[in-house]
């Protein structure tokens, strides 16, 4: 599986989420980050493209959810 151009969508608690960013803020992680409120109550979805940055998140919290987009699928369609 090639891990260029995909999407890391991970599901987290909101506590959870909050933990990540702080860990993001206080290491100086060069990686993209985007937050956003899941349709699950309580929830909020971390995106990420940074496939070492998803895979620590997946390993701190491992119930978490992962749902991997392929950007190039997605360029091609809006062509």
């Amino acid at each position: 599986m090639d891990l260029e151009n995909k999407l890391f969508q991970i599901l987290l608690k909101g506590s959870e989420a909050s933990a990540i960013v702080d860990d993001w803020v206080e290491r100086n992680i060069e990686c993209d980050l985007r937050l956003r409120k899941a349709k699950t109550k309580g929830h909020v979805v971390i995106e990420t493209k940074d496939v070492l940055f998803a895979r620590n998140i997946q390993i701190w919290h491992p119930s978490c959810q992962v749902n991997i987009k392929d950007l190039n699928n997605l360029k091609e369609k809006k062509e």
